[in-house]
């Protein structure tokens, strides 16, 4: 009988085995703005799920650590003689902190953009028409 060392991140994150890129990211995203001790009053609970979801989803969002992390889940392999120990980043705050998840997984992609950026557009645009308005009315008086 095999006794697995390994955490299941995909577990963690409510994924199968076989999930793709952006179903890790779709997944994290959800699960971070939930148990973020930001949201949660910074209970030692959602500290807890926080880390083991930001853990599993830094290993397994990178294409390598995830084929070492697979390959020792399925060997059955105590994870740190085939991956390093995981430890958060220098700038984890600035990077897991809430407003900058919620803002990330608000944006929708290139398309999709803010309402205040939007207004910003509409008034670029229009000044821009009123200054062809202009030039062409000039062009027009001068020939």
């Amino acid at each position: 009988m095999i006794i697995r060392c390994v955490k299941d991140y995909y577990k963690a994150l409510n994924l199968d085995r076989d999930a793709s890129f952006q179903e890790i990211k779709i997944s994290f995203r959800k699960l971070a703005l939930k148990y973020h001790p930001d949201k949660n009053k910074n209970s030692e609970e959602s500290k807890k799920t926080f880390m083991n979801i930001v853990e599993a989803y830094e290993v397994l969002s990178n294409e390598s650590s995830r084929k070492k992390y697979d390959q020792s889940f399925i060997t059955g392999t105590p994870e740190s003689r085939l991956m390093p120990k995981w430890s958060p980043s220098s700038d984890f705050k600035t990077i897991y902190s809430y407003s900058n998840l919620k803002s990330r997984s608000e944006r929708g992609g290139m398309w999709d953009i803010s309402q205040t950026a939007n207004r910003g557009m509409w008034k670029a645009t229009a000044v821009l028409f009123v200054a062809l308005g202009i030039i062409s009315i000039l062009i027009f008086i001068l020939s």
